[in-house]
């Protein structure tokens, strides 16, 4: 190549990226599956579906689907019970919702570096960071590459720190074995547009806990207990949920 294509050489690719996402017949199947359900909010069955399709693929007990990402980082952080004062790890290199979601709690976001062969937040500069109002790590699988969870978990044992895996980009991906997102005490995944599972919009809440999961349930769904059906608000929640159509893009 004598000349670069941006000084009037002739370009090394003549074609574009592929467009994402790319969707199917499948895809409209599974969308007028769920229109004729005639149930696309609360209690639909076509969530509940993807909410166990997922359990089986992240290998974990217990998911809450989410409308966002995002809200699914402020939901479990309200659950661990992360509030006004305290301070949360993560990594400086995510995307903004990781530490936005700590400020929507009240909480301070507190920076640990990465590592550069992973650019995953780095164990050693985690320690150098606790201090006596560090409540939580949110460690961040960034692009599918696991966090070294082995030394997070000892650390936050050391320390009585919970630990808040943000899985947005890490659908699928296991540390030793184990799928992301059930080796804290919970994790986030989004399903935003540019994610390798996209439903336009969408988020889940996974854990090992029953009684998380529970809390969390509860938080989405308005201050509601699962499958409550007498508006008994117990706590303060919003409107956090999934509706029909994301979940059946995404099954």
């Amino acid at each position: 190549m004598k000349q670069l294509a941006i000084l009037g050489g002739e370009p090394a690719c003549t074609e574009g990226f592929e467009r994402w996402p790319q969707w199917g017949e499948s895809e409209k199947q599974e969308l007028i599956r769920a229109l004729d359900t005639g149930w696309w909010g609360i209690g639909s069955s076509v969530v509940e579906e993807w909410e166990k399709r997922f359990s089986e693929i992240q290998g974990v007990s217990h998911c809450s689907s989410v409308c966002n990402g995002t809200l699914s980082l402020v939901v479990g952080l309200r659950a661990l019970g992360i509030g006004p004062g305290d301070e949360v790890i993560v990594p400086p290199y995510t995307f903004l919702a990781t530490a936005s979601a700590v400020l929507w709690v009240g909480a301070i976001p507190v920076f640990a570096d990465i590592q550069i062969e992973t650019h995953n937040i780095d164990p050693n500069s985690i320690r150098e960071h606790i201090t006596s109002k560090t409540k939580a790590i949110i460690p961040v699988h960034v692009a599918g590459c696991p966090c070294d969870m082995d030394s997070i978990l000892e650390i936050a044992q050391e320390h009585n720190l919970k630990v808040f895996e943000d899985a947005a980009q890490a659908h699928g991906a296991t540390w030793k074995g184990k799928g992301v997102g059930g080796i804290g005490d919970l994790g986030s995944f989004s399903f935003q547009s540019s994610k390798n599972l996209p439903a336009g919009e969408g988020g889940m809440i996974t854990t090992e806990n029953k009684e998380l999961w529970d809390f969390c349930d509860r938080i989405k769904n308005c201050g509601r207990p699962p499958k409550d059906s007498e508006f008994s608000h117990e706590t303060v929640g919003t409107n956090a949920r999934m509706s029909a159509f994301s979940a059946a893009i995404l099954l």
